[in-house]
């Protein structure tokens, strides 16, 4: 083989290698990106609750502060919101599992450009 050949082999093989590693990122890309917007949806909906009806609980109140009803409140929120959390983070896993059978591409930022003639809108 001569030194064209191999090295036109070699490139042929890093080009290979980069497509590979490319493919991965942007697996794994995609993967953070879904991550978060579950995370963001879970934390946002909590803090929602939590603003609308955490007087219930005594939300800015210390523990000793706290009435036997609003102890029980808070029992109860935090409860329901661990369950919340835990089920969010087990459609997180479900979303990674299902990204993981599928080859992805990102199609990264585009800008077409239309070339205009003279005189044409």
């Amino acid at each position: 083989m001569d030194e064209f050949e191999h090295n036109k082999q070699l490139v042929a093989e890093r080009k290979k290698l980069n497509e590979q590693k490319r493919k991965l990122n942007d697996k794994q890309r995609l993967e953070y990106n879904i991550t978060k917007k579950i995370k963001t949806t879970m934390i946002g909906a909590l803090a929602t609750f939590e603003d609308f009806f955490g007087d219930l609980w005594g939300i800015d109140k210390n523990l000793d502060e706290l009435s036997e009803a609003e102890m029980k409140c808070l029992e109860d929120w935090n409860e329901a919101r661990k369950e919340i959390l835990n089920n969010g983070n087990v459609q997180i896993r479900a979303a990674q599992d299902e990204i993981s059978e599928y080859d992805t591409e990102w199609n990264r930022y585009k800008i077409d450009f239309i070339v205009k003639k003279d005189g044409q809108r």
